[in-house]
């Protein structure tokens, strides 16, 4: 557990240690909603300085403010590192709570107050959904959401699902396994497919070349599964966290990039291949994932909009 502290011969204003002083003798069971507040910001932001920006504050405040706010609780909430920031168990646990108390805060000043406060609601999708669902969701969920606004964030299913478990996001759509979509509000199959330059000829027998991501995701877990099951030996040639140096590699002829088949419909000047070639791929479950404590029910119009956008055509499962 976290112990009050006063930090001395740092450069801290007085008004500071002044602050933290009258911190150590505030009522524990009232946190100021301006300390979740910078809290819930340095989490969106992942940065001391972009949330200092944001509210207008110097960093020092912003620092100020998240010691208060952890010698109130009396545990540590953000653990700091040459990547940025991230959440200690207590942290994630403390997110989802302010989360909901400034949604209820504002929610008040909204209904009763002279100037409403217009709903942010934060999406996301996966990097290679991008260049065919974007534009579309922009347009029509931002409609939908009217007159509340969307925000977009585009990552790797795996951090899209961390995100919305934790309370960063609001509503995502991902792809991975059963497990992953367990708490879906809807989720479908889709194909996935062998894709490679148009040139490329895979040799007799030869080690099949797979362009990777690092940390593996669904379609490179089902692609390597499938090889291992099928005896047909492969080597990772090329990996890469961002999804269009994958496509570079696969266009310059390293070797299969295997994904959706959705999205590799329109990756010309990409091919897939053709059927016998290589083990066939199956399928990777794509669902739509709500934040826990996210009030459904009034978002119903964004979340059918959503759910139009991404599964046209498509047979989808309500849960």
């Amino acid at each position: 557990m976290r112990k009050p502290r006063m930090r001395k011969g740092t450069g801290a204003s007085a008004s500071d240690e002044q602050i933290e002083h009258a911190a150590s003798a505030t009522d524990r069971t009232s946190i100021p909603t301006d300390l979740l507040r910078t809290f819930v910001a340095i989490c969106e932001l992942g940065s001391f300085t972009k949330a200092a920006h944001m509210f207008g504050l110097t960093q020092p405040a912003v620092s100020s403010h998240m010691r208060r706010l952890e010698s109130m609780i009396g545990a540590d909430l953000l653990q700091k590192s040459l990547a940025g920031v991230t959440l200690t168990d207590s942290g994630a646990e403390v997110l989802r709570y302010a989360r909901r108390i400034l949604s209820i805060n504002d929610q008040i000043v909204s209904s009763v107050g002279l100037q409403p406060i217009l709903q942010l609601i934060r999406i996301g999708i996966p990097n290679l959904y991008a260049p065919s669902k974007l534009a579309r969701i922009i347009s029509e969920c931002g409609r939908a959401a009217d007159p509340s606004r969307i925000q977009v964030r585009c990552d790797h299913s795996s951090g899209l699902l961390r995100g919305v478990r934790a309370g960063y996001l609001d509503l995502v759509f991902a792809l991975g396994s059963e497990e992953d979509m367990k708490d879906a509000l809807t989720m479908w199959p889709e194909p996935v497919v062998w894709v490679r330059a148009p040139d490329f000829v895979l040799q007799a027998d030869g080690l099949v070349p797979l362009v990777s991501s690092p940390n593996l995701l669904p379609p490179d877990r089902i692609a390597m599964a499938a090889l291992e099951k099928a005896n047909r030996r492969y080597e990772v040639v090329f990996t890469a966290f961002d999804t269009l140096a994958r496509r570079a590699a696969a266009e310059a002829g390293l070797g299969y990039f295997p994904i959706p088949q959705e999205p590799a419909i329109g990756m010309e000047p990409l091919v897939i291949e053709k059927p016998g070639v290589l083990p066939d791929l199956g399928h990777v479950v794509m669902g739509i994932v709500a934040r826990e404590d996210l009030d459904t029910k009034s978002l119903a119009p964004l979340i059918a909009t959503f759910k139009a956008v991404l599964t046209t055509e498509k047979e989808v499962h309500p849960r």
